[in-house]
């Protein structure tokens, strides 16, 4: 629905709501009334924000759309890992997919400033699950970069003993492309060019960047998805940043069953992150920003008083002195609100980077709604952000522009997000856990964003 068409069944309720005597009484009765409109609130917008790519070429995008997919064209991608040891399984019946494939992929990534070297090209005798992962074992070395299999159905038990082989019995980066993407001659230069964009993150490589003024911060993603496989369980999914840049990540997961204490599993993840920042950076953070969705309205209270504190404690097993000046914010999507903006022609979405911290937010809390991606149809969704905690010493426009700035990094979409880009990463691993594998990844893809 429409904004306008939205503000105009509301005002249809609310007139039906004033006409109903019994209605009117029982809420005299409590001491309220209904307004006779909407409610007016003052917004503010953070603007654009500029992308550097590869050899620093910087671009900006249409502020009404937040979309950056025709600017990206012809820009190197920031860092290229070389890809010379990979294969591409494929059943005998699609062998001409798999070779325009490879022959696209070619062309499109020099380009994009991808050093690719030529694949093994694997062909199989066809398509069955067995197949495919004998074929897996017999080609997966230890000097096996990345496979690309090509599938010949969306069969869910193909794809997820794929994944379980490639992330937990022979680690390494994989990437499965269902056959019939490739039969649409046309539409191949464009589907190669987002393969070769997930094939470079799946690497270790970065696509584009934002300016983040900060430096010696860390940004965390905390999000968490019911296991498919086994009732009461669920996966904890933790992503940490690791550069200046918010560009590379470090991911871990962890399982708990009803009744036990999320933030337990969460505190080996966080040490190990603290670990691997370290080796990257020979320092520590100085700053820690955690991005914790997956909460409910009754657990705000358990996140700001107990979790906060195991996060202060796990500070310590990192160093006796370590104190970071840190920042704990629930970020929570599936909310009513709505917001409109007055235009010519009646009422349309705000613009993409709308804050609104007046009003509309709690007066116990320290919360603001941003609205960070475009839609193309009906009413714009807003996001909730609520502060639990801060000792980050950051003002609140300087945090909500961090959050802002972090809905542009998410690399699967050239576009703004919906969520911070380290808790939309954070639901992609919980969920290819919760649904594929079941299991633990390798601890060697954890410094790379195999989940895409």
């Amino acid at each position: 629905v429409s904004p306008q068409g939205r503000m105009e069944r509301l005002m249809e309720f609310l007139t039906e709501m004033q006409k109903n005597e019994e209605v009117v009484k029982s809420m005299e009765g409590m001491g309220l009334a209904f307004a006779n409109g909407l409610t007016r609130i003052t917004g503010r917008n953070l603007g654009c924000e500029r992308l550097v790519q590869g050899d620093g070429q910087q671009f900006g995008y249409v502020p009404k759309e937040a979309d950056w997919s025709r600017e990206m064209r012809g820009h190197k991608l920031k860092s290229c890992p070389p890809l010379q040891h990979w294969s591409i399984l494929f059943s005998r019946q699609n062998e001409g997919q798999a070779r325009d494939l490879h022959e696209t992929l070619r062309r499109v990534s020099g380009a994009m400033g991808m050093r690719l070297g030529d694949p093994n090209m694997v062909k199989l005798p066809d398509g069955y699950t067995q197949t495919f992962i004998n074929a897996l074992r017999q080609n997966v070395t230890d000097r096996t970069q990345l496979v690309v299999c090509v599938l010949p159905s969306n069969k869910k038990d193909l794809y997820d003993s794929i994944k379980k082989f490639c992330c937990c019995e022979k680690p390494v980066p994989s990437q499965c492309i269902i056959q019939r993407t490739l039969n649409k001659k046309q539409m191949l230069m464009s589907v190669c060019t987002k393969v070769a964009v997930q094939m470079n993150c799946k690497l270790g490589g970065e696509v584009w960047a934002v300016d983040i003024p900060p430096k010696g911060l860390m940004v965390i993603g905390i999000d968490t998805y019911h296991d498919s496989a086994q009732k009461g369980r669920s996966i904890g999914a933790f992503v940490a940043s690791t550069n200046n840049t918010l560009t590379k990540y470090y991911s871990r997961c962890c399982f708990q069953t009803t009744g036990q204490e999320l933030m337990s599993g969460l505190q080996i993840c966080m040490r190990d992150a603290f670990k691997h920042y370290m080796e990257q950076n020979r320092t520590l953070p100085e700053r820690v920003f955690i991005y914790r969705d997956g909460v409910g309205d009754g657990q705000v209270d358990h996140v700001a008083n107990s979790e906060v504190k195991q996060i202060m404690e796990c500070f310590k097993t990192v160093g006796t002195d370590y104190a970071p000046k840190t920042a704990v914010i629930i970020v929570t999507k599936r909310i009513n609100n709505r917001f409109f903006e007055p235009q010519r022609d009646g009422l349309g979405n705000p613009l993409p980077g709308t804050v609104v911290d007046t009003v509309v937010t709690r007066p116990e809390w320290y919360d603001f709604f941003l609205v960070s991606q475009s839609v193309r149809q009906g009413t714009v969704s807003p996001t909730h952000y609520n502060v639990v905690h801060d000792s980050s010493g950051m003002s609140p426009n300087h945090l909500q522009r961090l959050t802002y700035k972090l809905c542009h990094l998410y690399y699967n979409w050239p576009g703004t997000i919906r969520v911070p880009a380290p808790c939309q990463y954070a639901h992609k691993l919980a969920f290819l856990v919760g649904q594929s594998f079941h299991r633990d990844p390798g601890i060697t893809l954890s410094d790379k964003l195999f989940f895409l």
